[in-house]
């Protein structure tokens, strides 16, 4: 057991009392219980990207494929493994089991997945990893660009109307889609809309039928790709292609909505993924998983009953699983002490973690389990020509990111301030992972090379740079890195630098607004490609949050996604992956995650693995193990 002296008496007193106080009465028991830090943002497949909402879907849905508890390999979910493929991994045909059903007993179809598919590229739906289906199967970029110029089209249009200042820009775009009304000299807005509008609407269905994923029947989906994806059965069992119950769902379509209809949009009431939810008929949450959501208290826990419908329920021994909502991290781990939760996977965050590892090593905690992760801890700069405040940004010029970069001796803040047994990242691509892919190392610690850099940028000795500001979020050890960074920078560079942090939503909503200097970030990889890294800095990606573009960076991720020979296809992507790490430089990689994680050896059915997925599926309870 841990030694409590490495927090003050004060400091766990008050942390027990938070602990019992917070809670919201006294939960049910249950079979496995999982600690979450924080309560999910959504669990809507469609718009699902955090680690912890991932977690709960691989309990409530189920894709064509599904991952191999031992190491995330795809295999057999909704439908058999493998699938049929020809014409190099362009074509796809997947034959579903008719024994698949949603869990009111309804089967699973593989239109519910052409349903579900078409729901996330769907304007006013569609999320971060939207770009999966539309950017990689034939027919659905030009899909969603369709569906996205008429949505921009209307909303031009009900601006005009209103009298609001429309920009050169909406107006070009506007009168060259050459609409009816307006060849014809109208200035009625709202009239030349409905005309428009009506159109689009009597268009759509068969524009839809153009995207290459097709229902031949019930138990039959063929997919054609816009390129060669060997990994394609990787995507099938990520969220993003999660099957859609169409039946129950198309009660909540929002129908009397003025502005959503003004924009031809397909949303449904949000409010569909609640179990307890019945408006206009609606069931409740109806999914496809082991699991089912039989209860959810906001910011306290969420209950899963087993789904007596699921097609390998048999192999499903938790009759129930709890998540439970602990946000302090250290009485998250007090509650774990206490046997009140079974598993926890966030013991990184907490200050005395390097005490339990050493427990770990020398035989005191047998319950403390570590594996390399796939995922890269950096810092990224924002890559603009102008602040947001307005001033011009001197991070713009790369020879100044790359004079930051070499003035950081990782391997120092590592050992100082970390002491998990984490790696020093040279590159973003986590190493060793991917068969035939080859990171080339970027360049390590050298102050001597980043002054001569900091003084090629103009700015020698650090005279004439404004203050540079380092932003973090407050959970976790970022402040401390954050600190010895910004003595690095001083020390070798003579650089001024400052400190914000705030806490976890703000922190990110400020990133996605470019609405800072330097500030951490992080990923883990979603499926065995290097793309899962590399397309974060590709121009338009969604989760591009540096305002970094590079032409021959994007033109390399092209080539790759066009070349049918896998090796050269990869080696493409090293040359994209230099530029990132030897030449532009719009991220610090600092080092390589590893998963941290505290299960006793009596659980059993969670096996460590790089991407950190245990679906409770495999979990056995201990009241259920053979003697």
């Amino acid at each position: 057991m841990i030694k409590y002296s490495i927090i003050t008496v004060v400091s766990l007193f008050l942390l027990i009392i938070f602990y019992i106080t917070s809670s919201q009465g006294t939960p049910p028991k249950v079979d496995f219980t999982f600690a979450m830090v924080d309560s999910v943002k959504t669990i809507d497949p469609a718009a699902m990207s955090l680690h912890t909402e991932i977690e709960i879907w691989q309990g409530l849905w189920e894709g064509l494929f599904t991952y191999n508890p031992k190491d995330c390999t795809p295999m057999e979910g909704v439908a058999y493994y493998p699938a049929e493929v020809t014409n190099n991994h362009k074509s796809w045909t997947f034959h579903l089991r008719p024994e698949a059903k949603w869990s009111n007993g309804d089967p699973v179809r593989a239109q519910d997945f052409v349903f579900g598919w078409r729901r996330a590229i769907e304007p006013g739906t569609a999320n971060d990893y939207a770009y999966l289906i539309r950017d990689n199967i034939v027919g659905a970029a030009e899909y969603v660009k369709w569906r996205n110029d008429a949505v921009r089209i209307l909303g031009t249009l009900l601006d005009y109307s209103r009298g609001k200042e429309i920009s050169q820009e909406d107006k070009d775009f506007l009168y060259a889609a050459e609409l009816r009304g307006l060849k014809e000299g109208k200035n009625d807005w709202l009239a030349i809309a409905d005309e428009f509008r009506q159109e689009h609407l009597s268009q759509m269905e068969a524009m839809f039928d153009k995207v290459a994923a097709k229902a031949i029947d019930d138990h039959t989906l063929q997919v054609e790709l816009t390129h060669s994806i060997t990994y394609f059965e990787d995507l099938v069992a990520f969220p993003t292609f999660s099957p859609i119950h169409q039946p129950s769902i198309q009660k909540l379509l929002i129908t009397e909505d003025e502005i959503i209809n003004h924009y031809t949009l397909r949303v449904y009431d949000p409010q569909w993924v609640k179990h307890n939810y019945h408006n206009n008929g609606y069931p409740g949450l109806i999914s496809n998983g082991p699991f089912k959501l039989t209860e959810w208290r906001f910011k306290d826990y969420m209950l899963f009953g087993k789904n007596e419908h699921y097609w390998d329920r048999d192999n499903v021994k938790c009759q129930n699983v709890m998540a439970k909502i602990t946000p302090e991290s250290t009485a998250c781990f007090l509650a774990y002490e206490r046997g009140n939760i079974d598993y926890l996977n966030n013991l990184s965050t907490m200050s005395f973690v390097s005490s339990l590892i050493q427990g770990m090593k020398d035989g005191t905690r047998k319950d403390i389990h570590v594996c390399d992760a796939w995922g890269t801890f950096y810092f990224q700069f924002n890559c603009a020509d102008k602040l947001n405040d307005g001033r011009d940004n001197p991070l713009k010029d790369k020879r100044l990111r790359m004079a930051l970069n070499l003035a950081i001796d990782k391997q120092a803040i590592i050992d100082a301030v970390l002491r998990t047994g984490n790696s020093t990242a040279l590159v973003l691509v986590p190493p060793s992972i991917i068969a035939g892919y080859e990171s080339i190392p970027g360049p390590a610690y050298n102050p001597q090379r980043a002054a001569e850099l900091l003084t090629e940028a103009g700015y020698p000795e650090g005279k004439g740079l404004m203050t540079i500001e380092i932003y973090y979020s407050t959970n976790g050890v970022f402040n401390k890195i954050s600190e010895a960074i910004a003595e690095m920078w001083k020390k070798h560079l003579n650089i001024n630098v400052t400190l914000r942090g705030a806490e976890w939503k703000i922190f990110n909503t400020d990133r996605q607004l470019h609405d800072y200097m330097v500030c951490r970030a992080g990923w883990y990889g979603d499926y065995r490609d290097p793309t899962t890294f590399l397309d974060l800095l590709e121009t338009n990606n969604t989760q591009n949050s540096c305002a970094f573009s590079n032409k021959e960076y994007d033109q390399l991720l092209k080539q790759a996604s066009l070349c049918p020979d896998p090796q050269e296809r990869l080696n493409l992507l090293s040359k994209a992956e230099q530029i990132i790490i030897q030449d532009e430089m719009p991220i610090i990689p600092m080092y390589h995650y590893v998963n941290i994680e505290a299960f006793r050896p009596e659980i059993k059915g969670i096996y460590m693995n790089a991407n950190q997925k245990h679906p409770f599926k495999y979990i056995i309870p201990v009241n259920s193990q053979e003697k």
